[in-house]
C-alpha cells in the first residue's frame, strides 16, 4: 500500500507477494491439494493479482482433470493479459486436453516464438484454409499485412512455413459479425489492370521481396466477398452504387445482366479492383472456371445527419514543440488553412512510436487498455472496443484509407474501414495528396470518412537509406558524411545535422502537397460540410542534443510533444488551445463532432473548446517489453518522471516497487539538481500516476515458462 504522506511512491503489497511465491513453488512441485486452495484464497483475500490467481486455479483444475473449467479461467485471465506466456501455457494444456489439437498448437506456437520452448512433435494436419490462416497469424507478428513471413501450408499430408503474402485472397484477420473480409488486390493508379500481378505472382514467396522491395510495393485491401459463377446486386430503387470488384486471372470475362440492358461483356484485370456503377439490380456472371471478387457495394447520397467529408491526416513523427514557432514559416500553407480553425498548442502522443500510439488515437484508449504494444505479438484489438472507423462507419460513411501503413491492420486497428490502400514503408504526401483529391473525385457522391498516413518527415537509419537529394546536395561534407557504425531504432537517432536536414526536406513537401489538397477542399466544400484534422501519433529524437554515451530521454518533449489541429464543421475559428490534450482525446472530439456514442470508459477527453473539462494532466509512456517501464505526468508547469528498475514483462506489465521517481519543472525534465521537493506537488501527482500504473503493476510476481 502506499504511504498517505506521499512520502514513498509506492510499496508492493508484501503478504500477496509471498503467498504469489508460496503458490509457485507448489505448482511447482506440483503439490496441488488443499492447502493449494486455501492458499490462492488467501492470495485472492490479500488483494493478489485476478490474472495470477486464475492461471493457478486453471493449474490446479487440470491437475485434477476437470479441464473445461480450467478453461475458463484461463480464457478470463487471456482477456485481461492476451500476452502474458503463462496464460498461454495454461491455455495449451486445457486445449490438449480437451483435444481442442488446433487452438492448443496455437499457443504453443506463441510460447515457441516468446519464450524459445520447442514447438510441437507434430502439429495438425488436413488442415482446412481458416484454421491455416489461424496458425500463418500465431506464427506472425503483427506488422506487414497482407505480407506473411512464415504462412502455414499443407505440402502434402507435411505442414510448413512459407514467406507468402495474402493476395487474391481474404486477408487473415478476425472479422466482426456481419462484415465482410478483407479481399486483397494490387493497387495502381491508371496503367495495365493485371501488371502488379504478373510481378506479385513471381515475388510473394520471394524473401528478398518480403525483406527489401515490399517497401513501395501498393495492396488494395476490400471488404468483399469471393463469388463463384454468379451474384445479384441488389440496389434499392432510386439510388445509385458504385461496385468495386476484383478478377482472379488477367482479362477475366464477365456477363453484366440488368432488366433495362441486353447482356454485356466486362474485363476484369488479376487482383485488381475495378468499378462499376450501378442504377438497378444487376447480375454479375463469370462463365469460367474462376472465382471473383465483389466488394460492398457503396451507396451515393448525402446525408444531413452527416457531413460530407471527415479526412484525418496523420504526419508521422510531426514533433510541434520543435515546428510551432516556425509554423507559418516552415508550413504556410497548412498553417493558413487550420488558422481558420483550432490549433492545439500543448498536445502529447502516449507513446513514442507508431504501434501503440496509432490503436490509442483510433480507440481513445492507452496501450495498456489495447494491449496493444507488441508489434512481434499476433494479438487483435478486443471486439469490445470501437474504432473510429466502425464509429464512422456505423454512420453510414464509406470509410478508406487511400495511403495507409501496414502497422495496425493485422491487430485490428483498422477494420472498420472498407477500404486499406496499404504499403509496408513509402507513404509519401505527394502520392497521398494525389489518392485523396482521385478518392474524392470518385466517391464524393457519398459522405466519406477518410484516412491518410504520410511518412515524409519520420526519420530512418542512415545505413542505407537515401535522403532527399536536396539534402545531399546541400549539406557540406562534413555534416554528409559520418561514423555511425550500429543500426539503431528511429526513436534513438542521434541529432546528426543529415537527419534534420531530412526532417527540414520533407516538412516543406508535406506542406506542398497537403496545401494543395486543402486548397481543394476549401474550392469544392463549404466551411459546414467537412471537418479537417491534421495530427501526428508523436515527435522525433533527432532534435535532442545528446553525447553518443548518453542515454535519450524516449518520452522526453521533443519525441512526444505532438501536432493536432482541426478545421470545419463545429471547429472553433481562429483559436490556439493552451489547454492540455492527448492523443486519446481526438476520438471523442470526433464522436463529439459526428454524433457517434463514445464509451464511458475510454481514456479520451473532450477538450474545453469543444464543451468539454480541461485535462489536469497528460500522460505518455514507454510500454516496450524487455525495457524499462517509463512514465511522463505533465502538467502545464511541471511533470513527473518514472523510470523502472526491471524491465517491463512480455504481458506489459512492471515492478513499480524501486522505481525512480522525480518532479522537475517542465523544460527541465530529468536535468540533473532540478528535481523539486515539494510535499504539493507530490500531493497532486502522486495519486494521478498511481492510479495510471495501476493496472500495469505486477507486484513483483512473474512465472517461470
Amino acid at each position: 500500500m502506499m504511504s498517505d504522506d506521499f512520502s514513498v511512491f509506492w510499496r508492493n503489497n508484501e503478504q500477496a507477494s509471498a503467498l504469489f511465491y508460496g503458490l509457485l513453488a507448489r505448482s511447482e512441485q506440483e503439490a496441488y491439494d488443499d492447502d493449494f486452495l486455501a492458499q490462492l484464497a488467501a492470495y485472492r483475500e490479500a488483494g493478489g493479482d485476478a490474472v495470477h490467481a486464475d492461471i493457478f486455479a486453471a493449474q490446479y483444475l487440470l491437475a485434477n482433470g476437470d479441464a473445461e473449467n480450467a478453461a475458463v479461467c484461463a480464457e478470463r485471465a487471456y482477456r485481461k493479459r492476451p500476452l502474458n506466456p503463462a496464460v498461454w501455457n495454461v491455455l495449451a494444456s486445457a486445449d490438449e486436453q480437451r483435444d481442442d489439437v488446433l487452438s492448443a498448437a496455437i499457443f504453443r506456437i506463441y510460447l515457441h516464438r516468446f519464450t524459445h520452448t520447442p514447438l510441437p512433435a507434430s502439429l495438425p494436419q488436413g488442415l482446412n484454409a481458416a484454421a491455416l490462416a489461424r496458425l500463418t497469424r500465431a506464427m506472425n507478428g503483427a506488422l506487414n499485412a497482407p505480407l506473411a513471413k512464415s504462412r502455414a501450408m499443407c505440402d502434402g499430408d507435411v505442414l510448413v512455413f512459407r514467406p507468402d503474402v495474402f493476395v487474391g485472397e481474404y486477408v487473415p484477420i478476425t472479422t466482426p459479425e456481419g462484415s465482410a473480409a478483407y479481399w486483397c488486390g494490387t493497387y495502381s493508379d491508371g496503367g495495365f489492370l493485371s501488371d502488379r500481378s504478373y510481378m506479385m505472382a513471381d515475388a510473394r514467396s520471394k524473401d528478398w521481396f518480403h525483406d527489401n522491395i515490399c517497401r513501395d510495393f501498393p495492396f488494395d485491401l476490400q471488404k468483399a466477398q469471393e463469388v463463384h459463377t454468379a451474384v445479384n446486386i441488389d440496389v434499392p430503387e432510386g439510388r445509385e452504387v458504385l461496385l468495386p470488384i476484383a478478377g482472379t486471372k488477367p482479362l477475366q470475362e464477365l456477363i453484366i445482366s440488368t432488366h433495362t440492358h441486353a447482356d454485356q461483356l466486362a474485363y476484369l484485370g488479376q487482383w485488381f479492383y475495378s468499378y462499376m456503377r450501378l442504377s438497378a439490380p444487376t447480375t454479375i456472371t463469370c462463365e469460367e472456371p474462376a472465382p471473383f471478387a465483389v466488394g460492398t457495394p457503396i451507396l451515393l447520397g448525402h446525408s444531413a445527419r452527416r457531413h460530407k467529408l471527415v479526412l484525418n491526416i496523420l504526419v508521422d513523427a510531426l514533433p510541434w514543440n520543435i515546428v510551432r514557432t516556425h509554423f507559418s514559416e516552415w508550413m504556410p500553407n497548412i498553417a493558413r488553412f487550420f488558422s481558420n480553425g483550432t490549433i492545439f498548442d500543448a498536445h502529447f502522443s502516449t507513446s513514442e512510436y507508431t504501434y501503440p500510439a496509432l490503436p490509442a488515437i483510433e480507440t481513445g484508449r492507452y496501450a495498456h487498455h489495447t494491449q496493444l504494444f507488441q508489434a512481434d505479438a499476433s494479438h487483435e484489438l478486443s471486439r469490445a472496443f470501437l474504432t473510429l472507423g466502425e464509429c464512422m462507419k456505423d454512420l453510414g460513411y464509406y470509410t478508406a484509407a487511400p495511403i495507409l501503413a501496414t502497422d495496425s491492420i493485422y491487430n485490428g486497428t483498422m477494420r472498420g474501414y472498407d477500404r486499406l490502400i496499404s504499403t509496408v514503408w513509402n507513404l509519401p504526401s505527394g502520392i497521398g495528396a494525389e489518392r485523396a483529391i482521385h478518392h474524392i473525385e470518385a466517391f464524393g457522391e457519398a459522405d466519406l470518412f477518410t484516412f491518410l498516413h504520410l511518412s515524409d518527415i519520420h526519420p530512418w537509419d542512415a545505413m542505407g537509406f537515401n535522403f532527399h537529394t536536396a539534402v545531399e546536395t546541400h549539406l557540406p561534407l562534413y555534416q554528409r558524411l559520418f561514423a555511425w557504425e550500429k543500426a539503431t531504432a528511429s526513436v534513438r537517432l542521434p541529432d546528426f545535422e543529415i537527419y534534420k536536414a531530412q526532417f527540414r526536406a520533407g516538412l516543406r513537401d508535406v506542406d506542398r502537397n497537403i496545401g494543395m489538397l486543402l486548397s481543394y477542399i476549401e474550392n469544392h466544400y463549404e466551411d459546414d460540410e467537412y471537418i479537417v484534422s491534421l495530427y501526428s501519433d508523436h515527435g522525433s529524437s533527432v532534435f535532442t542534443p545528446r553525447r553518443d554515451e548518453d542515454p535519450l530521454d524516449i518520452i522526453g518533449e521533443n519525441s512526444t510533444m505532438a501536432a493536432w489541429m482541426m478545421r470545419g464543421a463545429g471547429v472553433p475559428r481562429g483559436v490556439i488551445a493552451n489547454e492540455l490534450t492527448s492523443a486519446v482525446d481526438l476520438y471523442p472530439t470526433l464522436g463529439a463532432l459526428c454524433h457517434f456514442p463514445v464509451a464511458s470508459d475510454i481514456d479520451g477527453n473532450l477538450p474545453a473548446v469543444f464543451g468539454g473539462t480541461a485535462r489536469d494532466a497528460v500522460y505518455s509512456f514507454s510500454l516496450y517489453p524487455g525495457q524499462t517501464f517509463k512514465l511522463a505526468a505533465r502538467t502545464a508547469t511541471h511533470a513527473l518522471r518514472l523510470e523502472t528498475k526491471d524491465v517491463t514483462q512480455p504481458d506489459g506489465t512492471a515492478d513499480f516497487a524501486e522505481a525512480c521517481v522525480g518532479i522537475y519543472p517542465r523544460g527541465h525534465e530529468l536535468a540533473a539538481g532540478c528535481a523539486l521537493d515539494s510535499a504539493e506537488l507530490q500531493a497532486f501527482f502522486y495519486p494521478r500516476a498511481r492510479n495510471f500504473i495501476r493496472e500495469i503493476a505486477n507486484n513483483g510476481e512473474l512465472f517461470c515458462v
